[in-house]
């Protein structure tokens, strides 16, 4: 490891930073004719609001690990995803499958990848609009019309202020806010090509900022649209299967109805259409051979409403929100099909289809202190109803006939048979949770002598769900029918689940100088239990349960933040220690089924250093490091030998040696114009899908690098941009899903975008 790391750190002193831990710009002024930014020869600032207080915060002295991101420091480079996020922040990782189809880890704190199919999953990594949370397990919205001032990414468990789903972090994208007293906006487009199986790809996004009573009311609404082309061919007829449409719009409302009462209203719309990124192994590079085509449909809306209003002695903030989602995910199964069903058989063609509609409504009420003074204090209600209706289907073609041959059962069909939602059907099943929470929280801080803040909080929760399920047709009933009982059994469940508890959590900063901050930080984190699908043991030989209970952590964290040389130079680093017991396992079956279980603790422990240069005026150099230890620290034992694995093996999907080096140069010339040059390079070590190598799905993730480039010519109100990124071809493979069957012309591999070049302009009035 010394080695890497003294080779990344020689990088680091020939590239620089889009990446700010404490260095973020403030956002430019709204004017169509605003000079180029001088930065000045000083690391700049920015305040953040992680801590939920009423007044922001300078990064610097919050005592936690925490990135903050400038969304021109990715859109520079045409790049504005999750997935874009993760490579710029230590400590963070990201799987994804296809648009909206997509697992976000942190700190090592992951036992499965993608699922899209589990319901109970409940997500480690809490992921925000503003007060909004949007988080939801295998699939985070990818929105790309945010309009956003910036990205703040809260490393370590959140529980006391975010709630369950922070058990490992939290990701907050803080939109930018009406204008009351201005008219301005822009329009940016964008085309590039990719290379390889890719073509040709292009989008355009506007804003526009009404002051509707100026002073008073201001509108700020924003528009996206693009399409990209995929980079998958299917080797069947030659067409790429991931090719993906976004449509997305958003319209926000600033009302300041008095100087202590201000009310934001905003609407979030998004339809995202495309495909999925698997290849498989024993064809070309980015081929697949699929007898269906592969869909991820993705539908959107957020609601939210937010009421600030400034008492004499503390600040009353609400936040009501409502998130309606509709998914759709049809893949190909003829594979599997045939190996379980018709083994010796021509491929038979299945569309194992899921379709996922979700409800949320999510209402907080938080109380600030605002009085100067030594005590800080934050408290409030959250309360949380969400529903969820899961519908899964797979239509085979000529099913029913090729049964009734092969099983000698004459007349068979899978609707009156098996029970199945249509004929020529061997899966149907719906699944409804309705879940329930409410929580009070409150956390304070006291300063002594100026220079020691000492905090504790606490979070007290209790959550409540019904779950039902029923699951029909050949591979879903249990029994199946056969030609003596020629009507299969559903499975069904009712069941209900419940918990309670608290998430405490400790800190103390020590200020030696306004600029360096020690500090010291204890924290528990908290996520919920659920409910298993059934395992029909007819097929699979196993006896699974049909519940799994909650696990929890416990973190530590000591942590330094520095700046040095006038402001010149920034250096943070943090050490962690995470103990995670209960642990919710997911073995996953080789008959294709799944089902989740407590067993065993994990130990993750590690080091974080980020760290920014400002090398001249205009020119600044950053890096940012992490190493992740995450493993198992006992064993875990499972009723399939295979899916045990003994203590000291590695957590899947969590490298342990991430970094990014990141380079800005900017060029002033006559008239305010300036011409600029950015480039980043990032490093992921290798890991791996599943524990142990005798785990069904283990496979290894390979190592990649990344390196990004643009140049832009900024003049008076336009800005030109030349863009490159994955210039390497350094990062292929993100994910791997090992063949269950032998059919399969090898692994799945779900592959990043390959390299891409492209142009982009903005203007601005």
């Amino acid at each position: 490891m010394s080695k890497k790391l003294m080779g990344l750190g020689t990088l680091a002193m020939m590239s620089a930073s889009a990446i700010v831990s404490a260095q973020v710009a403030p956002p430019a002024a709204n004017s169509a004719t605003a000079p180029a930014a001088d930065t000045g020869d000083k690391i700049e600032r920015i305040e953040v609001t992680a801590s939920r207080s009423a007044r922001a915060e300078e990064i610097q002295q919050v005592p936690m690990a925490l990135t903050a991101i400038k969304p021109e420091s990715l859109s520079k480079f045409g790049l504005g995803g999750l997935a874009d996020i993760a490579r710029v922040a230590p400590s963070l990782d990201m799987q994804e499958q296809g648009p909206g189809v997509n697992n976000i880890t942190m700190r090592g704190l992951v036992v499965r990848g993608i699922t899209p199919s589990e319901v109970a999953d409940a997500s480690l990594v809490a992921v925000y609009v503003d007060d909004m949370p949007v988080t939801l397990k295998s699939g985070n919205p990818d929105l790309k019309v945010l309009d956003l001032e910036r990205i703040e990414v809260l490393r370590g468990p959140q529980g006391t202020l975010y709630g369950a789903g922070a058990m490992a972090g939290t990701i907050r994208q803080i939109t930018q806010k009406p204008d009351t007293e201005s008219l301005f906006g822009s329009f940016e487009a964008v085309g590039s090509r990719t290379s390889g199986n890719g073509g040709n790809n292009g989008n355009v996004r506007g804003m526009v900022n009404v002051p509707v009573k100026e002073g008073v009311l201001g509108l700020r609404v924003t528009g996206y649209t693009g399409e990209d082309s995929g980079y998958i061919k299917n080797a069947l007829d030659g067409k790429r299967t991931n090719d993906t449409t976004t449509h997305q719009g958003r319209v926000a409302m600033r009302l300041q109805a008095s100087p202590d009462l201000t009310v934001d209203a905003s609407i979030t719309a998004s339809s995202m259409k495309g495909g999925l990124n698997g290849a498989f192994t024993g064809l070309a590079p980015f081929t697949t051979r699929a007898l269906t085509e592969q869909k991820s449909n993705d539908d959107l809306q957020l609601y939210n409403l937010a009421v600030n209003y400034r008492m004499a002695k503390a600040e009353l903030v609400s936040s009501t929100s409502y998130v309606h989602r509709k998914t759709l995910y049809v893949k190909s199964d003829e594979y599997s099909t045939t190996a379980f069903i018709f083994p010796g058989q021509n491929l038979v063609q299945a569309d194992y289809t899921i379709a996922n509609r979700l409800q949320d409504f999510a209402q907080e009420f938080r109380l600030n202190s605002t009085e100067p003074g030594p005590l800080k204090w934050t408290g409030g209600l959250f309360l949380e109803s969400g529903k969820r209706h899961f519908w899964e289907d797979e239509p085979t073609h000529g099913m029913d006939a090729l049964y009734a041959a092969t099983y000698d059962f004459p007349g068979y069909s899978s609707k009156a048979n098996d029970l199945a939602f249509n004929n020529d059907d061997q899966f149907s099943g719906t699944q409804d949770s309705h879940a329930r929470q409410a929580a009070l929280f409150a956390e304070a801080t006291y300063t002594l002598w100026d220079k020691l803040d000492l905090t504790a909080g606490v979070r007290l929760f209790t959550q409540k769900e019904d779950f039902d399920l029923r699951f029909t047709g050949y591979y879903g009933n249990t029994p199946a029918a056969t030609v003596d009982s020629p009507v299969g059994t559903p499975n069904v469940v009712h069941s209900k689940s419940s918990a309670r508890g608290g998430n405490p959590r400790f800190a103390a900063a020590f200020h030696l100088d306004p600029e360096h901050l020690l500090y010291a930080q204890a924290g528990k984190g908290f996520r919920y239990g659920g409910n298993n699908q059934p395992v029909p043991q007819v097929l699979c030989g196993i006896q699974a349960p049909a519940s799994f209970g909650p696990d929890q952590l416990w973190s530590y964290e000591l942590g330094s933040k520095n700046t040095f040389l006038n402001q010149r130079v920034s250096l943070n680093v943090a050490a962690f220690l995470i103990d995670w017991e209960k642990v919710q396992v997911a073995n996953y079956l080789p008959c294709s089924y799944y089902y989740t279980q407590n067993a065993g603790k994990i130990r993750s422990q590690g080091l974080e250093i980020e760290s920014m240069v400002k090398l001249a005026r205009r020119m600044s150099l950053g890096f940012n490091a992490a190493y992740t230890d995450a493993k198992a620290k006992s064993d875990i034992v499972t009723p399939l030998a295979a899916q045990s694995a003994p203590a000291g093996t590695r957590t899947p999907y969590a490298p342990r040696l991430t970094a990014n080096v990141s380079f800005n140069y900017a060029v002033p010339l006559a008239d305010n114009d300036e011409v600029g040059f950015s480039a980043t390079y990032s490093y992921r070590g290798n890991s791996y899908t599943d524990f142990a190598p005798t785990g069904s799905n283990y496979a290894e993730i390979p190592s990649s690098t990344m390196l990004n480039a643009a140049l832009s010519y900024k003049s008076g109100k336009y800005e030109f941009g030349l863009f490159g990124t994955n210039l390497n071809n350094g990062t292929k493979i993100v994910d791997i899903t090992r063949d269950p069957n032998g059919l399969q012309p090898g692994d799945t591999t779900f592959m990043a975008r390959p390299r891409t070049v492209g142009v982009r302009v903005k203007a601005r009035f």
